[in-house]
């Protein structure tokens, strides 16, 4: 499953990457066609916008797949592996605690849009529970690859063995 979960969050921020390329080239049209021919899409400030969004939740599993989240790892590469096996389950709870205070504030924001039918209100009229229901699934999923990892540590630490998704190489530590 930890594989599935790493090769969907690379697919996703591929996506995501796309996505971000797509409104860089629309903030781009928009600001020559408003230059030379004074003619303006409208929405475009908006759509880039959820576009960011989204493409910030949905990257944050990639991102810790690829060990590249802020981690002190001068300490870890030198105390035992106990120790790591330690340091890996302290990260991954306050992890957790982290993304589940997201999780619950992005599901309130997107429930009361859904309930109260909420629109932008920007020319576009966007109904705002479909680009908050992509950023509060980008959370639960980046939730859900917490748990997992959350899941191998702890038995890396009952087993003694390596844990291939948080173990970190020396030579890839810059002090």
């Amino acid at each position: 499953m930890t594989k599935w979960l790493k090769n969907v969050s690379e697919y996703l921020t591929y996506i995501c990457g796309f996505l971000l390329f797509g409104a860089v080239f629309l903030i781009s049209t928009e600001v020559v066609l408003r230059k030379f021919f004074l003619i303006s899409f409208g929405g475009t400030d908006e759509i880039s916008g959820y576009i960011l969004g989204i493409c910030s939740s949905w990257s944050l599993a990639y991102v810790l797949f690829q060990k590249m989240h802020i981690r002190i790892d001068i300490l870890y590469v030198r105390v035992s592996k106990k120790f790591q096996h330690i340091f890996d389950i302290v990260a991954m709870v306050f992890t957790l605690m982290f993304i589940s205070l997201l999780v619950y504030s992005t599901f309130s924001v997107f429930y009361t849009s859904l309930i109260k039918k909420s629109t932008a209100n920007t020319p576009l009229s966007t109904a705002l529970w479909i680009p908050q229901s992509i950023w509060f699934f980008g959370f639960v999923f980046f939730m859900i690859v917490v748990l997992v990892l959350l899941y191998h540590a702890i038995s890396s630490l009952i087993t003694g063995k390596n844990n291939q998704f948080s173990n970190i190489q020396k030579d890839e530590v810059c002090i």
